[in-house]
């Protein structure tokens, strides 16, 4: 059997000048659209982004945003809100309106994430108890911290990859 890893070994690194991508809470879902496409491009390669917070001079995690979650957030503000009838189409026909997208991506990111995790793991931990956490919790990804700063990423599909390097 395959010597045990660490999460270290696996995890993406999150910073501003990592392969992984960063918004700010206070960023628009149109920001992190363009985020997407500019880390994912043709291979499609991350599903998620990291968010972080400014507090004072330190960054910190504010939550993890997903295409769903952008997704749920225009669907939110496209097709349910009644303030404005002008704004907001009646159908799912009406929905790619430009003048309906348009208001929609304006939302800030740190209304569209998810809540904080809860769930997270350490750099110098097994990568056994990564493998633990997103099997009991249902996830598929994790947070790495270091010294209570968020500096990467595991993901379900690094744990795939390294049980096919183990088979």
């Amino acid at each position: 059997m395959p010597e045990t890893k660490k999460v270290k070994e696996l995890m993406v690194p999150v910073s501003s000048s990592s392969e992984y991508p960063i918004v700010y809470n206070t960023d628009t879902l149109r920001d992190a659209i363009k985020v997407f496409k500019n880390y994912s491009g043709e291979s499609k390669k991350h599903r998620s982004i990291i968010v972080l917070k400014r507090e004072g001079n330190e960054e910190k995690l504010a939550g993890i945003l997903t295409v769903r979650d952008i997704l749920n957030a225009i669907k939110a503000k496209t097709l349910n809100n009644n303030d404005d009838a002008e704004n907001f189409p009646a159908s799912w026909g009406n929905f790619y309106r430009k003048s309906s997208l348009g208001y929609s991506v304006n939302t800030k990111v740190g209304d569209a994430i998810r809540p904080l995790v809860t769930e997270f793991v350490h750099l110098e931990q097994n990568l056994s108890e990564a493998i633990r956490i997103m099997m009991t919790k249902k996830i598929n990804i994790l947070p790495v911290f270091e010294g209570g700063k968020p500096i990467g990423i595991i993901r379900a599909i690094d744990i795939l990859y390294y049980i096919e390097e183990c088979l």
